[in-house]
C-alpha cells in the first residue's frame, strides 16, 4: 500500500499522513490514533518518501533490561519497540545482566552511540549505585524507567500498581472465604518489596497478623516447587498462597500437587504478570495482569512525547486486573 492509497482510504490527505509518521504535534490524538489504528490493520510500512525528505531525522533509543528471558520484560520491550518503529525509531537494545559494571557499561555503550533517550526496563535500575551515572545520562538525554519510581530532571518513569495489585487479589479471596495467608516472594528486589507491602497492608486491613506470612525463595520454577514442602510444614494451616510471580506460582502448585493437597479445594494459589506460564499450568493459575503491553506503550508513546517537546508527567502509572482462572475457583 502506498501513502496515497493509505490516505485515501483514511480520508485525509498525504500531508497528514506524513505529520503522524513524524509524530508532529500538530496532528489531533483522535486522527493520529485512527491513522495509527489503520496502518496496523493494513500492515502499511512507511518509507522515507512517505515521512517526508524535509521531516525530522530517524532517531535512536536505548533501551536496556537486566533479562531479555525475562517474560514480563520481553513482553514490555515487544511493545515497545513495536511502538517506536511505527514513527522510524531506531532501538538499540541491551541485555545487561546483574552485574553493576556490566549495567554502567551498556549506559556508557548508548552515551558514545549518542542515542536520542534511554528507556530502563525494570525495577533493578533503581539501585543507588547507578546514581552518579544516571545523573550524568540526563544532563544529555531524557532518562525514561519503566516499573520503577526515581526521582530527578529529565527522569520519567511508567510505574504497574503492583502493590494495590497484590492488595486486590487478597481482598477477592478473603470475600470468597479464605482466612489463613502466605506471600511467596520470588527474590529481593523493588518490585518483589512492593508486593509484599501490598500483601502486608492487605492483611493490616483485614485486620490479620502479618508474622510468619512471607516467605521468601529464590526466583524460577524449581525453587518454588521444592518450596511447597515448607509451606505444607507450617505450624499453621495455609489456604491462600500469592504469589509475586506466575512462574513461582506453577512451581508452588506443582509441588503441593505432588504432596496431594487440593488445589483450589484445600489451598487457592495466585500468580502476578499473567502471562502464558498462568494459561500453561495444571489448574490454569488466577493472576494479576501488570499489563505487559500497555506498560511498553505507554513508556513508548511517554518517549515520543518527549522528544517531541509536549508536556508530560514526571510519573505515569497503570493500574492491574485480577484475571480470575482455575487455581482459585470462583471469585
Amino acid at each position: 500500500m502506498t501513502i496515497y492509497e493509505l490516505a485515501e482510504k483514511a480520508g485525509v490527505s498525504t500531508a497528514t499522513i506524513s505529520r503522524v509518521l513524524n509524530n508532529s504535534p500538530k496532528v489531533s490524538e483522535k486522527t493520529r490514533d485512527r491513522i495509527h489504528k489503520l496502518m496496523k490493520e493494513e500492515n502499511y510500512v512507511p518509507s522515507a518518501f512517505a515521512r517526508g525528505l524535509s521531516g525530522s531525522p530517524g532517531k535512536t533509543i536505548g533501551i536496556l533490561t537486566i533479562d531479555i528471558r525475562d517474560q514480563y520484560f520481553a513482553a514490555v520491550i515487544h511493545s515497545l519497540e513495536q511502538e517506536l518503529s511505527l514513527y522510524q525509531y531506531n532501538v538499540i537494545l541491551c541485555n545487561t545482566g546483574g552485574e553493576l559494571d556490566d549495567q554502567r557499561n551498556y549506559i556508557s555503550l548508548l552515551r558514545q552511540k549518542q542515542v536520542d533517550a534511554m528507556v530502563l526496563v525494570g525495577s533493578v535500575f533503581r539501585n543507588p549505585h547507578l546514581k552518579g551515572i544516571i545523573r550524568e545520562v540526563t544532563e544529555t538525554v531524557p532518562l525514561i524507567i519503566v516499573n520503577e519510581k526515581v526521582s530527578g530532571p529529565n527522569i520519567y518513569s511508567v510505574i504497574c500498581e503492583e502493590g494495590k495489585g497484590i492488595e486486590d487479589a487478597v481482598r477477592k479471596l478473603y470475600e470468597s472465604g479464605r482466612r489463613s495467608f502466605l506471600f511467596v516472594k520470588p527474590g529481593q528486589t523493588y518490585s518483589s518489596n512492593r508486593k509484599e507491602r501490598g500483601f502486608r497492608k492487605a492483611l493490616e486491613n483485614l485486620d490479620i497478623a502479618t508474622e510468619n506470612r512471607v516467605l521468601e525463595i529464590p526466583k524460577g520454577l524449581q525453587p518454588a516447587q521444592d518450596a511447597s514442602s515448607r509451606i505444607t510444614d507450617l505450624p499453621f494451616k495455609v489456604d491462600a498462597v500469592i504469589c509475586g510471580e506466575d512462574l513461582t506460582a506453577m512451581g508452588i502448585i506443582k509441588g503441593l500437587k505432588e504432596k496431594g493437597v487440593d488445589i483450589p479445594g484445600t489451598t487457592a494459589v495466585t500468580g502476578f504478570n499473567n502471562s502464558i506460564y498462568a494459561e500453561g499450568s495444571t489448574p490454569t493459575i488466577t493472576s494479576v495482569d501488570s499489563q505487559s503491553d500497555a506498560m511498553g506503550l505507554a513508556a513508548a508513546r511517554l518517549t515520543l512525547d518527549i522528544l517531541n517537546g509536549r508536556n508530560v508527567p514526571v510519573l505515569s502509572s497503570i493500574n492491574t486486573s485480577l484475571i480470575v482462572r482455575e487455581s482459585t475457583g470462583p471469585l
